[in-house]
């Protein structure tokens, strides 16, 4: 066995471990931005005799979808890490696809999680109450944005791989 297989028999048992670990890091972090999420909404609950605020409302009615949003995102990183460990290589179609989807959902749930704080902003803007929107709230929004602009320019860059690899493959 030369050097060459065995160094890149290491790098595949090394991208199998990653791979595991990234899942169950996207099922944690889902789960606890879900329980982090439950616990915003439940602060905003009315107490003993009062009645329940629009914030609370709003954020209790957004709680779905976002739940739903990040089992979304969670199975495309699922899927997109199971694939890239399946194959010898990673520049496949199949690949470049499963990060398009996966930009896309991070796309539309930061649209989802903005969504609540937008209401609520004009809620406040009708009512008066000033009611404020956390500043973590809007870094968390942009983080997402900007991470899901960046795995969109990475499915580019895996079509572009793809589609040099299929001339390297056409070529011989």
């Amino acid at each position: 066995m030369d050097i060459n297989t065995r160094t890149l028999d290491q790098e595949k048992q090394y991208l199998k471990q990653t791979s595991g670990i990234v899942r169950i890091e996207a099922v944690c972090f889902a789960v606890t931005i879900m329980l982090l999420m439950i616990q915003t909404t439940l602060s905003e609950a009315p107490s003993d005799g009062e009645s329940a605020s629009a914030v609370f409302w709003v954020k209790l009615l957004f709680l779905p979808f976002q739940a739903v949003t990040l089992a979304v995102v969670t199975n495309f990183v699922i899927k997109l890490f199971k694939e890239i460990e399946a194959g010898d290589t990673p520049f496949r179609y199949t690949i470049a696809d499963r990060l398009k989807g996966l930009s896309d959902a991070i796309l539309g749930g930061s649209i989802v999680f903005a969504a609540p704080y937008l209401v609520i902003s004009i809620l406040s803007v009708f009512s008066g109450t000033g009611a404020e929107q956390s500043q973590l709230s809007v870094a968390v929004m942009l983080g997402a944005i900007f991470l899901g602009v960046l795995f969109k320019s990475l499915a580019y860059v895996f079509s572009y791989g793809c589609r040099l690899q299929q001339e390297s493959d056409e070529t011989l």
